[in-house]
């Protein structure tokens, strides 16, 4: 688990947001998010680990540099599922544009 802390109101320092995956969300309403998660690659099943998909996990959801992440409920999922499509999109580009996919 991570060292950030997360409160609503709370204006995160560059230090704290160091690390950590930026994505943009636009909400339904067209409100700019500027998310801040944190990614756990995959780990793959050995015989003594069952092993894990990779994921995100949401820490700050800034509006103007205040964080609102504790009031998102359900958006928070919806953050995190999105983060990880792009974040593997940008891995298979980057792959491509290397020659190697």
């Amino acid at each position: 688990m991570s060292n950030h802390v997360s409160q609503t109101g709370y204006k995160p320092t560059k230090a704290d947001l160091y690390g950590l995956f930026n994505h943009r969300f636009e909400t339904d309403g067209g409100l700019m998010l500027d998310c801040y998660l944190i990614y756990e690659a995959e780990e793959r099943e050995t015989r003594d680990e069952p092993g894990c998909a990779a994921s995100m996990e949401l820490v700050f959801a800034l509006v103007e540099g205040v964080d609102i992440s504790e009031v998102l409920g359900d958006l928070a999922q919806t953050i995190e599922e999105e983060a990880l499509r792009d974040l593997a999109e940008q891995i298979e580009d980057a792959a491509l544009e290397r020659g190697e996919a």
